[in-house]
């Protein structure tokens, strides 16, 4: 007579793999667009996120943010992988919306952050008001300058939708105030990884007259400030520009007036939301279609707020 035991075992152990797989945590995917300063504080957030809420968060990213190629190819093998949702900043919005679609199409939540998508591929986006954090810089400029100062942008990328629409936004409300003003907007300052400095000094050299400069992106803001500072135009030369979090360098630029105003993001907050709004998703709850990250203008004025100091830490 065979002994009952084996069996009753053996549905043990079944019984045991069926429980494993139902409880197994859903894996969510977020793809950055580089490996930044910024981005890491994306992945932060996102990671730690994934741990306070059971979520499997495996975080991918091309080495350049000028990629496009590579993004989709890391887009499609994390869907191959058997990824329940994906979360993805896309380095062009025109790009990547097919690609996203292809794949949400198969069952996999979307939640797109930093960039919006053209067209209607997710149904959830999340990152900063980025028409509004340019007004907020626009207005900014525009006090700093009279009506015949002429101003120059030093913009990011062309492929960029999160700081066009930045662009746009400074510009609108620099012109409600000044109407009649020359802008130079002809110089990009990431056409190419490290190219910054040189576009710096390029803004200079072909718009001498130039009495405020507004840099929509972190690495030209960057650029920018040594320049003016290594020129020895600090306080003479004005200078927003945009970022995130708060830096020793940026805020020893404020309080000596070699800056004007840093508009800074949080990307800790932006990876967070995403992946909670992406575990949401999976449960079957809603989502508000957009959701707004915090920026904080950051000048003179507010530098030593503890709220503002608080963001040296992050």
């Amino acid at each position: 007579m065979r002994s009952a035991l084996p069996r009753f075992t053996l549905g043990l152990l079944w019984l045991g793999l069926v429980s494993s797989v139902s409880s197994a945590a859903p894996k969510v995917g977020v793809l950055l667009k580089g490996r930044s300063a910024f981005w890491s504080g994306v992945e932060k957030g996102a990671v730690e996120t994934g741990q306070q809420l059971g979520v499997d968060v495996v975080v991918k990213s091309p080495q350049s943010e000028s990629d496009i190629s590579v993004q989709i190819q890391l887009l499609n093998a994390l869907a191959a992988q058997g990824t329940n949702a994906i979360v993805i900043a896309p380095i062009n919005k025109e790009a990547l919306a097919v690609p996203i679609a292809s794949i949400a199409v198969k069952g996999v939540k979307i939640v797109v952050i930093d960039t919006p998508l053209t067209g209607n591929a997710a149904p959830v986006f999340i990152g900063t008001d980025h028409s509004a954090a340019g007004e907020a810089a626009g207005k900014l400029l525009a006090s700093l300058v009279a009506d015949t100062d002429e101003v120059s942008f030093l913009k990011h990328a062309q492929s960029s939708g999160a700081t066009t629409q930045r662009e746009v936004g400074a510009l609108a409300a620099f012109r409600a105030v000044h109407p009649n003003s020359i802008v130079h907007g002809d110089i990009y300052a990431s056409v190419e990884m490290g190219a910054e400095p040189e576009k710096a000094q390029l803004l200079l050299t072909q718009h001498p007259a130039t009495k405020a400069i507004l840099a929509s992106g972190t690495p030209g803001t960057l650029a920018m400030l040594k320049v003016i500072q290594d020129r020895k135009l600090a306080g003479a030369m004005k200078l927003v520009g945009f970022g995130f979090n708060l830096n020793p360098d940026v805020a020893a630029a404020l309080e000596s007036g070699a800056m004007s105003g840093w508009i800074a993001q949080l990307p800790k907050e932006i990876g967070a939301k995403g992946v909670a709004a992406a575990a949401s998703l999976l449960k079957g709850e809603d989502v508000p279609a957009v959701v707004h990250t915090d920026f904080v203008v950051i000048t003179k004025d507010n530098l030593k707020d503890p709220k503002v100091q608080a963001l040296l830490a992050l």
